[in-house]
């Protein structure tokens, strides 16, 4: 198949609009629009995912038919499925993907099909090098990274609301909650690829944090405890508190420590974005 350049602009165009429908897209429905926009390489000279966005048109039916070519339509309807369903298609996106459907007459058996079809990056792809790119690249891990800290809070909230005391049941649930916080650790360090080069501001900063996670944590369990003499039952969070903000404030801290490197570390960028920056550049 032998694309016309003027019309997989067009088909570009439409996913640009799709992504821009109700307001600057989510990082969610911008790495989507650049897995959709991928599956069109090689792109027209001098188009870029930042150029697409600002020049989106406002209504697509007219570009709709302009776009002629069974495959292009095929996988334009896939790119626009792809960006709605990044986070949850919504009335106005339905109808736009209804829109699509009609106006290349898609039958329900081709339109289910393509939306079973995943879109993924693909690490060779010059699209994805663009400033725009690494930055929702990176807004998205930090939300990555985030939803970590989280997730590591809450099991050691649960450590706290196991309902064992005494001979040495507290010791235990330490031990617990410090290893969750070193796996924690571990796996924020390798979300960021494994960083070095860290001066001494940030150890020292590191080490404050962690005393810092220990006495929120006794803030936070000491608190409940002051709490029960006026709410009842408020004690029997009291452990469950203080291990979970003790584990948020580790986790916090251990972000910025991996963060905070005096210059890039582009071997740790390379294993943390291998889809932006893959092994054969420098």
């Amino acid at each position: 198949m032998t694309d016309s350049p003027a019309e997989k602009v067009v088909c570009l165009e439409v996913l640009a609009a799709v992504a821009n429908l109700g307001g600057d897209p989510t990082p969610l429905e911008f790495e989507a629009f650049l897995a959709a926009i991928n599956t069109f390489q090689p792109l027209p000279s001098e188009t870029t995912p930042e150029r697409l966005l600002a020049t989106a048109p406002a209504e697509i039916a007219t570009h709709l038919g302009q776009i002629q070519t069974a495959e292009l339509q095929q996988q334009v309807y896939r790119g626009a499925f792809a960006i709605a369903r990044s986070k949850g298609i919504n009335p106005q996106e339905a109808q736009m993907l209804g829109e699509i459907k009609t106006a290349f007459g898609l039958s329900p058996e081709v339109t289910q099909a393509l939306e079973k079809q995943p879109l993924l990056f693909d690490s060779a792809g010059g699209v994805l090098n663009s400033a725009l790119a690494g930055m929702a690249s990176l807004i998205g891990r930090e939300g990555d990274v985030r939803r970590l800290i989280f997730d590591y809070s809450m099991g050691a909230a649960i450590v706290g609301l196991v309902p064992l005391t005494g001979g040495g049941t507290l010791e235990i649930k330490l031990l617990i909650v410090l290893g969750l916080m070193l796996k924690m650790i571990w796996d924020i360090r390798k979300l960021w690829g494994r960083p070095q080069g860290q001066d001494i501001l940030a150890i020292i900063g590191q080490v404050f944090g962690v005393m810092g996670a220990a006495i929120g944590g006794l803030l936070a369990w000491g608190t409940l405890i002051g709490v029960s003499a006026i709410v009842p039952y408020a004690g029997a969070f009291a452990k469950a508190a203080g291990f979970a903000t003790a584990t948020w404030i580790a986790g916090q801290a251990t972000n910025q420590f991996y963060t905070s490197q005096k210059r890039p570390d582009l071997a740790a960028l390379k294993r943390a974005f291998p889809n932006l920056l893959s092994s054969d550049k420098s």
